[in-house]
């Protein structure tokens, strides 16, 4: 039967006119993300998704992964799904890129709003915490540079939706989260199993709630399950024999544990250094709050007491999914040897949630008002660095100052009718996460010559399906996108003669410093004639030298496109 009650509190929470301000505010957080839409694709990884996505777009095949022209086994196919049919709709350009990775974040910071609602009933609650999800640093780096972990997040958040959906309101609801999963597992593979496991099969394991499990549809929901996984597993047998399941289902995700191949190092505090800066807009508040109140817990009933109430189970009437999904999993997920920062990114909602929580207690209600200023540091560190940053990376017009000064005024405006700590906040993350966008992305990308090149390419050689270079690795897939061509690395005289002899003169990209190399290869009887020469540098992890504009002149390179012809003297 559906359970009402959290839906008349929410209704009894806010008046009107907060509920138009929290949703002004909630609309204003998703602004950064929406200015994210237009922004180049950099090297590495995001580049070749999005060039494996050209690939089934232009091909037409939606069932087989070709990457560069060459079967691709690394990932699941989901997210080449939508970005393949993003292109198919928008045409092969950056927002069409972008696009679904946007669409579908913001519709988890719905889903996430609706599981505060379902959890704690309180509409504010829901407001803030799903403001809270969109400016955390780590949605915001996921979004802005968009890779699988967008999606398996997002279906991650749909998966719990339908859970408490199916706990609160129509047990009907969990085939939706078993399907979610199912999504999720071809997308990044069994961890998107795992992480429900851990948190709702930990919760209903620590609280002894077996009628939940048995409501849980579990044999006609592991059908719809394993459903997506069984026909991808198919696909990849046919591909890549017995080699392709076990890939997908093993090594590439539980060998990130064992396997030698995923052996970096082993860093048991890497994934909770990685938490502090993804999830900073909360942070410091989340710690406090909880060394606070776990110490306090303690000190009231002491370690035996505790203990006795859980051989007891006595907190059967709690939930504990989200602190599982939350602080277990970041436990069990430190002992991988193959440490990235996008695992952290898998937890955020539900840090969010946890947030949203300690947000409502400490600022409307009965919470230790000392906890206050702790909520006000990540929001002055963000307004800060908004007005520091100018004097370090770049000169800043008049309307990047004016658009801090706006954010200000608007704190001012605001400041009678919410929170400041809130204000302050949310209002230096917008600012600042949109100034990464409208003003320090496009410089970076500045120094990715490979859209300009690939206009150019397109322009110069229209039907030529192959972009050669030199002395430029193949993992720069953005020249392969931008040039929607296949892209080949020149390493033999031999090869290079053949090539040219069956059209005297090509395009090739290379460094400029390797013009001289570039001959000596070729041999006599060719010559570069120059097209375009830009700066270049490896964008996806800027160093300080890059960063501080003083210095960036050292740290740049040269990147040219060239025409290398065969002269009429050369046999």
């Amino acid at each position: 039967m559906f359970d009402s009650n959290w839906y008349l509190g929410m209704k009894e929470n806010l008046s009107s006119t907060q509920r138009i301000l929290y949703k002004l505010i909630l609309l204003l957080t998703s602004l950064p993300v929406l200015f994210s839409l237009p922004l180049d694709v950099i090297d590495i990884d995001s580049a070749q998704y999005a060039e494996i996505a050209r690939e089934m777009a232009t091909t037409g095949d939606f069932f087989t992964l070709v990457d560069n022209g060459r079967r691709y086994l690394d990932k699941p196919i989901f997210t080449f799904w939508a970005t393949a049919s993003s292109f198919k709709l928008f045409g092969i350009n950056n927002i069409a890129f972008r696009l679904p990775a946007v669409f579908i974040s913001l519709l988890s910071a719905y889903s996430i709003f609706q599981i505060s609602l379902l959890i704690w009933g309180k509409e504010r609650q829901a407001y803030l915490t799903s403001i809270f999800y969109l400016i955390a640093p780590g949605f915001f780096a996921m979004v802005v540079d968009p890779k699988i972990d967008v999606y398996l997040t997002a279906f991650l958040v749909f998966t719990y939706h339908f859970y408490y959906l199916g706990r609160k309101a129509n047990p009907n609801y969990y085939y939706m989260m078993y399907l979610m999963m199912s999504l999720g597992f071809i997308t990044k593979g069994p961890i998107s199993v795992v992480i429900p496991a851990i948190s709702i099969g930990g919760d209903i394991l620590f609280r002894r709630d077996w009628a939940l499990l048995r409501s849980m549809k579990l044999p006609t929901g592991l059908i719809v399950l394993f459903s997506f996984p069984a026909f991808w597993c198919v696909l990849l047998y046919k591909g890549f024999n017995s080699y392709g399941p076990t890939f997908f289902l093993w090594i590439q995700s539980f060998g990130r544990f064992y396997k030698d191949i995923y052996d970096i190092k082993f860093d048991p505090f890497y994934f909770y250094k990685s938490f502090l800066w993804a999830f900073f807009s909360g942070v410091l508040p989340l710690i406090v709050y909880i060394s606070f109140h776990t110490y306090q817990y303690i000190r009231f009933i002491g370690w035996r007491e505790l203990f006795r109430k859980v051989k007891n189970n006595e907190y059967r009437q709690m939930d504990f999914v989200v602190p599982f999904w939350v602080f277990l999993f970041l436990f069990l997920i430190s002992f991988s040897r193959y440490p990235l920062p996008q695992y952290t990114y898998w937890v955020l909602p539900g840090a969010a949630l946890f947030f949203g929580k300690i947000l409502e207690e400490s600022l409307f209600g009965s919470v230790v008002k000392r906890m206050r200023p702790s909520f006000l540091v990540a929001g002055l560190v963000y307004l800060a660095g908004f007005f520091i940053l100018p004097s370090f990376v770049a000169e800043a017009g008049v309307l990047y100052y004016l658009f801090g000064v706006l954010g200000l005024i608007l704190i001012l405006l605001l400041a009678q009718r919410i929170p400041l700590e809130i204000l302050v906040t949310v209002i230096g993350a917008v600012v600042f996460f949109s100034s990464i966008c409208l003003f320090y992305y496009p410089i970076l990308t500045g120094y990715q010559p490979s859209k300009e090149m690939g206009k150019l390419i397109r322009e110069l050689e229209p039907n030529e399906p192959i972009l050669y270079l030199f002395g430029i690795s193949n993992s720069k897939r953005s020249f392969s996108f931008y040039s929607e061509r296949y892209i080949r690395n020149l390493y033999d005289r031999g090869k290079l003669e053949t090539l040219w002899s069956k059209k005297p003169e090509r395009l090739v990209v290379l460094p400029s410093d390797k013009m001289d190399l570039l001959l000596e290869m070729a041999g006599p009887g060719y010559e570069i004639v120059p097209v375009l020469e830009k700066d270049s540098y490896k964008v996806a992890t800027p160093g300080k030298d890059f960063i501080n504009k003083e210095t960036r002149p050292r740290a740049i390179s040269k990147i040219s496109l060239i025409w290398l012809k065969k002269t009429k003297g050369k046999s």
